[in-house]
């Protein structure tokens, strides 16, 4: 028991001086619990659906009245045919939609059978089936009651007509769970794979004593950071290129996009995530803190900020412009975009012009600071 105090003692000397450590240690876990706590919503709240109305009357209106009356619903657009209705799901501007066929109001008047169709983007399957189960039940219970109203009002007491609620499913029918989880599960690896092999190579410099001969060499800052870079972008398409043919192969999930845009979004987002964790390398000179604070910086926001597992609109508005600063949730969009819904560069335009702004900037920032260590 003599020798446990002064060991203790010892311990507790290198934990203090290790300050870097010790910060992560204590803020990691109220990170986590702060962020999950606020990010993790499996409750449908916010549903934003398109409405087709191409009865134009006024039980038409009072339906969809009905419908957002619990203000978990919200009309943010009226397109004219179903046609501008899938063109909207296609580019992601509307996850659900509702055709109110014509003469939906004289089915109601004349106490008839009254369907609904209702559309649906299974990309994201969970949050689909649980939309499509809250808004089915919705459009019933406000059209029965129409139905009741107009029996009453003719004293009838007929049972009332058989409601269906028509669901048609775009991009992933049969609401496979693994389509997607698997082309987000590529975004979320790449990243933390990436920034994780490249967190070690400068500080592991530093740390074998090795940087003096890199200063003294004729060789400069972007040639030594592209020199370094190269190897492990190779690496990283091999990455790539196996899980996206075990994806495809093992778990049938499709491609239907442009394998050469995935190519290009792909290698714009490896260079980002390798110029990011090469900046982490260089920045604390540590090999084990650098590989902690990219672990840190790369899996937790690909996760839980970029769409993964848990839809970004029933996140809090802050995290929600949180997510506009996490490049897995543009990759993400790029490679369910390109898997499943089999859209081009005129729909993701956007998400690949992010990877381009990614890679720049992370890479400059990079450059930059290699510069600095070798001036």
């Amino acid at each position: 028991m003599r020798a446990f105090f002064p060991i203790m003692y010892k311990e507790f000397k290198h934990i203090i001086r290790d300050r870097r450590s010790l910060v992560s240690a204590l803020l990691l876990p109220l990170l986590l619990v702060l962020v999950f706590g606020f990010a993790i919503n499996l409750d449908v709240t916010d549903i934003e659906i398109a409405v087709v109305d191409q009865d134009h009357g006024s039980q038409a209106r009072e339906l969809i009245s009905q419908l957002c009356s619990d203000g978990t619903t919200r009309v943010v657009a009226r397109p004219t045919s179903s046609r501008q209705l899938e063109q909207m799901l296609e580019r992601g501007q509307v996850k659900l939609g509702i055709v109110i066929p014509p003469g939906f109001g004289r089915n109601i008047a004349a106490a008839r059978d009254a369907p609904v169709q209702i559309l649906v983007d299974g990309v994201e399957a969970a949050f689909a089936a649980q939309a499509l189960g809250q808004i089915a039940a919705s459009l019933r219970a406000s059209t029965l009651n129409q139905l009741g109203m107009v029996l009453r009002t003719l004293g009838r007491r007929d049972p009332l007509p058989s409601l269906e609620a028509k669901p048609r499913i775009f991009f992933n029918e049969a609401l496979d769970s693994r389509w997607f989880v698997v082309p987000g599960l590529i975004s979320v690896i790449i990243m933390m794979l990436s920034a994780l092999l490249t967190s070690q190579c400068v500080a592991r410099e530093y740390e074998r004593n090795t940087i003096e001969q890199i200063l003294v060499s004729p060789v400069s800052g972007p040639a030594l950071m592209f020199g370094k870079l190269g190897p492990y972008l190779l690496v990283g398409v091999a990455q790539v290129g196996s899980v996206t043919l075990l994806s495809r192969f093992l778990f049938q999930v499709p491609i239907r996009g442009s394998l050469g845009l995935l190519a290009i979004s792909t290698l714009l987002y490896l260079v980002g995530a390798m110029s990011l964790g090469i900046l982490f390398s260089a920045a604390l000179k540590s090999q084990q803190v650098a590989m902690q604070v990219a672990f840190v910086a790369t899996i937790l926001p690909s996760i839980i900020l970029s769409g993964f597992l848990f839809p970004i609109e029933n996140m809090p508005l802050f995290l929600q412009y949180l997510s506009y600063l996490v490049p897995a949730r543009y990759y993400l969009e790029i490679t369910r975009g390109l898997f499943l819904k089999g859209v081009g560069i005129s729909v993701l335009w956007p998400q690949v012009l992010a990877m381009v702004i990614f890679s720049i900037v992370v890479l400059a920032a990079a450059i930059s600071r290699f510069r600095q260590n070798l001036s």
